[in-house]
């Protein structure tokens, strides 16, 4: 399996670092590797004419929106609730 690089964008890693746990951090980031591994697995939800590719995985406590580039993801957003 080929997995993607990532970039962070820096509001998701200021919002990385306010995470409540170190067991929050390591929810985002499985959810963040799972995405690595098919990066087009999850909706598009960008706005209507937008050119940017836009997608929102959903873990348990957590949600990110990324954009998918060849051989990377680009994580734009982190989101917990707490």
């Amino acid at each position: 399996m080929h997995r993607c690089g990532t970039v962070f964008e820096e509001l998701a890693v200021e919002v990385m670092a306010e995470l409540p746990t170190d067991e929050a951090r390591r929810e985002v980031l499985g959810l963040v590797g799972l995405v690595r591994a098919d990066p087009r697995a999850w909706p598009d939800v960008r706005d209507p004419g937008s050119i940017e590719e836009i997608r929102e995985p959903f873990g348990t406590r957590c949600w990110i929106q990324y954009m998918p580039h060849a051989g990377a993801i680009e994580v734009r957003e982190i989101g917990w609730a707490s």
